[in-house]
């Protein structure tokens, strides 16, 4: 199976071979039972989306590094490494033929001036429409933060 890996410490991305998702993300650093997963498109063929660490986000700045795909309405900012997956109409996994155009940050204040320019949206959590937590504030959630220092990140 053809997956798409992203490392933006090295700007590195390509498409490998490999039996699975999960053996893939070894090769950049990432752990099965510690991702999250983003959409990035879909519509009635199928379409393309992520996995990537699951705290990336709340990785202090100065210990992480950014990428985001261009082309998109929706302009989402990842942190770390991810693994890209294409899938068919019924959702099944199938060969990724190429990676979306990405554009790689030097720096959190390079991702700052992206999101002022518009060029990426700045994540947030909301509840109801109310934002409780926005990038780049340390988070607060002592669940988030006690898996973080499980997984040695604080």
């Amino acid at each position: 199976m053809k997956f798409g890996i992203v490392d933006p410490r090295t700007a590195r991305a390509e498409i490998i071979e490999a039996p699975d998702w999960q053996t893939a993300g070894k090769e950049i650093g990432l752990e099965s039972g510690r991702t999250d997963s983003g959409m990035i498109v879909r519509d009635a063929t199928g379409g393309l989306a992520y996995f990537c660490y699951e705290f990336g986000l709340f990785v202090p700045t100065d210990q992480q590094s950014y990428f985001s795909i261009l082309g998109l309405d929706r302009k989402p900012l990842i942190a770390g490494a991810a693994v890209f997956y294409a899938f068919d109409a019924a959702g099944e996994t199938v060969d990724l033929e190429e990676l979306p155009p990405l554009l790689f940050y030097r720096d959190a204040h390079e991702v700052e001036k992206a999101i002022r320019a518009g060029d990426v949206d700045r994540p947030q959590i909301a509840i109801n429409n109310q934002v409780i937590w926005r990038w780049p504030e340390r988070t607060t959630d002592e669940s988030i933060i006690s898996r973080m220092r499980e997984h040695g990140v604080l």
